[in-house]
């Protein structure tokens, strides 16, 4: 198991979270907005080598790069989270010091969303090429979901990740920190990865992409999916849920897939409000993708931000709510 998505070793729960736990908030920051835009921070050429910048790391300089290269994108208080549930010491202004001393070496980079009405935005971060280096030699293991792509790549191929994607993965770190701050029963966790049986292609459509995933125990294995609330976002999640129903149905999925999960998963949507929830489940039912058999669960994001396991929930045709706690430990 890659020691970046082992959940043994995110148990350090003893530390201030960031945020009041026990205070239900009521305003979701990770929602689309209207007209909302994505800037890549400037800053300026850095020419140091690498290996000398190496050579002034610390082991929280380390873990930056190592949550960070797992995560894809994060915000400055995730990163905090995910460095103290390891064990290691920081303190917020320790973080985002380490981030700016990070821009400065142009190992990272800074987004900014927000649109024209807003005088700040939310800043989100991931690894730069010139870190690549390092990343491998903290043996951070990398697939096309969390690859790092030069600016000149994403320029040449159009390949800049719009306010909708950024926030999706977020997200789907949030659910995880969530779930870890809170002390669930979980093996494993992932962020952007596939499921699907070895040797599938996108052809065969036996295979899936989602914004995170857990590992409870050899019964139970959840996919979260991260849905905002934009225009193309139900079409693209239909053919989402399709996939997920061609390998839950795939009679070789539970023999062949390849983490070796000896369950199928079970597919949760996390929408932006319970509101959001229910018109994605009716649009679902609409277009012939709702199973009684394999029923498809329900979040949302602020839910991740409370002192709760009890955060997923099943809807019936009157938008009604069972609700469903996850195990601790």
């Amino acid at each position: 198991m890659e020691i970046y998505n082992d959940a043994k070793n995110y148990n350090n729960r003893m530390f201030d979270f960031g945020f009041n736990a026990e205070t239900a908030p009521t305003k979701n920051v990770l929602g689309v907005i209207e007209n909302e835009k994505v800037t890549v921070a400037e800053y300026p050429f850095n020419g140091l080598g690498v290996r000398k910048i190496m050579k002034g790391f610390d082991a929280v300089d380390f873990a930056i790069v190592e949550e960070l290269g797992r995560s894809k994108y994060l915000s400055s208080i995730q990163i905090y989270q995910y460095i103290r549930l390891r064990g290691l010491y920081v303190s917020r202004d320790g973080i985002r010091n380490r981030i700016n001393k990070f821009l400065k070496y142009r190992l990272i980079r800074e987004y900014v969303l927000k649109n024209d009405e807003l005088t700040n935005g939310l800043r989100f971060y991931d690894l730069d090429v010139k870190v690549i280096p390092i990343a491998n030699e903290c043996k951070v293991i990398f697939n096309r979901g969390n690859r790092i792509i030069s600016e000149y790549k994403k320029q040449t191929e159009n390949l800049y990740d719009t306010a909708e994607g950024i926030k999706r993965v977020v997200v789907g770190n949030m659910i995880i920190l969530g779930l870890l701050m809170n002390g669930v029963k979980m093996k494993r966790f992932g962020i952007l990865e596939t499921m699907r049986i070895k040797g599938s292609t996108d052809a065969k459509n036996v295979i899936i992409r989602t914004a995170s995933n857990v590992h409870i125990d050899d019964e139970s294995h959840i996919l979260y999916e991260v849905v905002r609330n934009t225009p193309d976002a139900l079409d693209n999640l239909a053919d989402k849920v399709s996939r997920y129903y061609k390998i839950v149905n795939d009679k070789d999925y539970k023999e062949n897939n390849y983490y070796g999960y000896k369950t199928v998963p079970q597919l949760v949507i996390c929408g932006e409000t319970y509101e959001h929830n229910l018109r994605i489940d009716k649009y679902l039912r609409e277009v012939g993708l709702y199973s009684e058999k394999d029923t498809i669960m329900y979040t949302e994001d602020l839910l991740y931000v409370q002192a709760t396991l009890k955060n997923l929930y099943v809807l019936d045709e009157t938008g009604n709510r069972t609700w469903y706690a996850l195990p601790t430990q």
